[in-house]
């Protein structure tokens, strides 16, 4: 009896202990699978993202390599079109914040004022910005060691607890604004502390989570809203051909591509010979008299204008041609086709804002008036292709031609520089968010940014 109940013992352990076994093996059977669930639904979202990158990416190489130069906006709009879609393990997702608005798609840099290329006066309107501020960020681009107004320079930052030394060169990134004397995070950021350019559930819950928000709804991109140092300015023009060095062209060249005459493109080749020869000087000047050269009009855009950019050429008026002045047409051809500027340095241009997607901060930034921003926007939104040149800025009552020839090498009418945030989500609900930086200036398209959250 005592064997037979000795043998009820083991096999009613042994029973246990099987099930014990079975449980423990059905225990890490489920986590091994649920893990291995979570992670395909990752790679299943981490690879819709990249769905939707590489969906911009296409769009971006169409209108470089197809641009249709009579309407800059239609690449903005095609760019909308991509904000969503879907493949059969999940979708995409592209938004991004401009000015307290959340729009569709990819957001142009090129609607942000280049730091790299920024004056002191626009600085200046930077919002919650202080001078100090601004000097120390002209002392950090620049080569030198001399200290601008109250800015700083090598020996203030050599003197930190942690010292290092000012890049004394362009900016690389807006992140970098950080390093420099009075630019802390809370400004450069705001509320955007990833600076993916969406408000984020940790950007918008109050003071639940770093960083601290107002719980509005709308994200407060900081400075970092109204800068960027990622904008490139492009070889190409908007036909898509690479631009026509003035420095280095043909009249043949001119009258073919401009639909100028003759005495007008060697009075453009003559006037780009100069040291300092900017475009912008053609809007408020006549080309003749940028020369020295006689106007065949009478009455011409210079009259009571600046007549900053003219020639140094000393001939005098007799012994030169007549040159007609330039047509709406030619000029907008001009800014749409030609450069002065050299593209072969080891840094890229900085990017110039593109009038057809910047905010009116920014355009209040540039034209230090709130009225030209507004009158800048209302141009705009009454034409579906947008702006299609700076030209038609001088149709604008309030827009002064020397003004704007001042600043006409900070603007555009397309963008060239995008930045994409993608965040993709599985069938089965994970999400991975990628951020890249796209630049379309040459092709192929090239990924200048990336990375994976």
């Amino acid at each position: 009896m005592s064997a037979r109940g000795s043998a009820t013992i083991v096999v009613l352990w042994s029973i246990a202990i099987a099930a014990v076994v079975v449980a423990a093996t059905q225990f890490v059977t489920w986590r091994t699978a649920a893990l291995g669930h979570a992670t395909l639904g990752r790679v299943q979202a981490r690879w819709a993202a990249r769905a939707g990158i590489e969906r911009v990416i296409a769009t971006l190489a169409y209108h470089t390599e197809s641009p249709d130069a009579d309407d800059p906006m239609a690449v903005v709009r095609d760019l909308e079109f991509d904000w969503q879609g879907s493949l059969e393990s999940g979708g995409w997702d592209i938004r991004h914040a401009e000015e307290g608005l959340e729009l569709k798609g990819p957001l142009d840099l090129h609607s942000r004022l280049n730091i790299n290329a920024a004056q002191k006066g626009q600085l200046l309107l930077v919002p919650d910005i202080s001078i100090d501020t601004v000097d120390a960020i002209l002392d950090w681009r620049d080569e030198d060691d001399e200290v601008q107004g109250i800015g700083a320079e090598r020996s203030f930052y050599e003197g930190r607890d942690l010292p290092y030394i000012p890049r004394n060169g362009p900016f690389k990134s807006i992140a970098e604004l950080e390093l420099v004397a009075g630019a802390w995070p809370e400004f450069v950021r705001g509320e955007d502390w990833n600076l993916n350019d969406r408000l984020d559930s940790g950007e918008d819950d109050g003071g639940l989570s770093a960083p601290e928000d107002d719980a509005d709804g709308v994200l407060d991109p900081g400075w970092a809203g109204y800068l960027t140092a990622r904008s490139i300015d492009s070889r190409l023009g908007l036909s898509g051909l690479p631009r026509i060095d003035l420095r280095r062209t043909s009249p043949e060249e001119l009258v073919e591509i401009l639909g100028v005459d003759e005495t007008q493109a060697n009075a453009l080749i003559q006037y780009a010979s100069n040291d300092n020869a900017p475009l912008g000087s053609l809007l408020a000047v006549e080309l003749g008299e940028l020369i020295g050269a006689p106007s065949a009009g009478s009455a011409g855009r210079s009259s009571g204008r600046s007549t900053a950019g003219r020639s140094t050429n000393t001939l005098a008026n007799t012994q030169q041609a007549a040159v007609e002045p330039l047509t709406k047409d030619q000029l907008r051809a001009i800014f749409a086709e030609c450069t002065t500027s050299d593209f072969d340095g080891i840094e890229p241009i900085p990017g110039r804002v593109n009038l057809n997607t910047a905010g009116p901060t920014v355009l209040e930034l540039l034209f230090e008036d709130p009225g030209v921003a507004e009158s800048i926007m209302a141009l705009r939104q009454s034409r579906a292709e947008g702006i299609t040149s700076i030209v038609d800025l001088l149709d604008l009552r309030r827009v002064d031609p020397s003004l704007l020839a001042g600043i006409a090498d900070l603007l555009d009418v397309t963008g060239w520089t995008f930045s994409v945030t993608s965040r993709g989500t599985s069938n089965t609900g994970q999400e991975v968010e990628i951020h890249a930086v796209l630049d379309r200036s040459n092709l192929p398209v090239r990924i200048l940014e990336y990375r994976e959250d």
